[in-house]
């Protein structure tokens, strides 16, 4: 017997349905709230995934991000840049494996200016050779050498001049307290008063005029030394780096490949001309379609960009047949081979007695 609390079976069905519906509609939601806010992420992620399984498959979409408006660079020039380094790898795999995008679009390449930049800027407006060649190193080597020699005496000098100013100024404030405590000062008094004060004045503008001139050299010094240690490496030269607090030691990366939060990106920290950034830039780009570093010093993914030109050389096209190889292709390459059963004498028998 059924008691009055007990519901009907089409209560109950309509009571699912209608938490279906809402369960439905939540989850909808989610689904639209994720596209919104990580869609790009997802489908850059999509895209990574697909390329690790089946490598040059597709084609690369590439973009241009920022450009720092201190390069003097124009988003046209970056762009025919751009289409150049990436003829390089579609000639080379014989096939698609770049393509350009609208912007935002894929692989984003940017142009990042820092201090490397700023160094080699810094240098050419003062006329001075940065190519690399010996002829550059032994220029900027001589220039950073001379202007060292006397930086070290200027520096004590003004060190010296600004101590015996601050004596001098304590001296007039101490004698300026005097008066005003006195109440009074005799017209003479007040005359070597202001005499002195335009003294102080005058030589305070000159410690300033010197300082800012002394720093300017500093800048310069540090610009040179970031520049030689730069050169030392890419000519392979066996002397010592310049270690000076201000300037970059080692090898600094003229252009990066990364993936950020699924997002790839390029970004270049030097240009000097254009034949520099494109070679540059199809380094970084062979980074982006999966080639690792190659031994060879003229090689386009030599770690040390110190070669020249857009030839790509045996070990480059090594380096494009692994990356653009599957994953499965590949494990089978490097597998050994089976080995063949070892062949083994049969066994004697038990000697017959004679």
């Amino acid at each position: 017997m059924s008691t009055g609390d007990e519901k009907r079976p089409e209560e109950v069905s309509g009571a699912r349905r209608l938490f279906d519906l809402f369960l439905l509609v939540a989850v909808l939601n989610a689904a639209i709230w994720v596209l919104l806010t990580r869609g790009p992420q997802l489908l850059s992620a999509a895209r990574l995934l697909r390329s690790g399984i089946f490598p040059c498959g597709s084609p690369i979409t590439y973009s241009i991000g920022g450009i720092d408006q201190r390069f003097g660079l124009s988003a046209e020039e970056l762009g025919s840049a751009l289409a150049e380094a990436a003829a390089v790898w579609n000639r080379a795999a014989g096939r698609e494996v770049f393509r350009a995008g609208p912007s935002g679009a894929g692989l984003a390449v940017n142009m990042v200016y820092d201090r490397r930049q700023e160094a080699l800027d810094k240098l050419r407006g003062m006329g001075l050779k940065t190519d690399r060649s010996i002829a550059a190193y032994k220029s900027l080597k001589a220039a950073y050498d001379e202007l060292s020699a006397g930086l070290d005496l200027r520096q004590s000098s003004l060190e010296a001049r600004l101590a015996e100013y601050r004596k001098r100024e304590a001296e007039y404030n101490a004698t300026v307290a005097r008066y005003n405590r006195r109440g009074f000062a005799s017209p003479q008094q007040r005359r070597r008063l202001d005499s002195a004060r335009s003294e102080l004045e005058s030589d305070f503008a000159l410690i300033k005029s010197e300082e800012g001139a002394v720093n300017s050299d500093i800048d310069t010094l540090n610009a040179m030394a970031t520049t030689i240690n730069q050169l030392i490496v890419e000519l392979n030269l066996d002397v010592e780096q310049y270690n000076r607090e201000g300037s970059a030691m080692g090898v600094y990366e003229e252009g990066h490949y990364r993936v950020d939060k699924a997002l790839p990106a390029i970004d270049i920290y030097k240009y000097s001309d254009h034949d520099q950034l494109v070679r540059l830039l199809a380094h970084e780009l062979g980074h982006a379609l999966g080639l690792e570093h190659v031994p060879g010093m003229e090689s386009l993914m030599s770690p040390v960009n110190s070669g020249s030109g857009l030839v790509l050389y045996p070990d480059d096209l090594a380096e494009l047949d692994r990356a653009c190889t599957s994953p499965l292709l590949r494990s089978r390459r490097q597998a050994p081979p089976p080995q063949a059963p070892a062949l083994h004498a049969p066994a004697e028998g038990p000697e017959r007695p004679s």
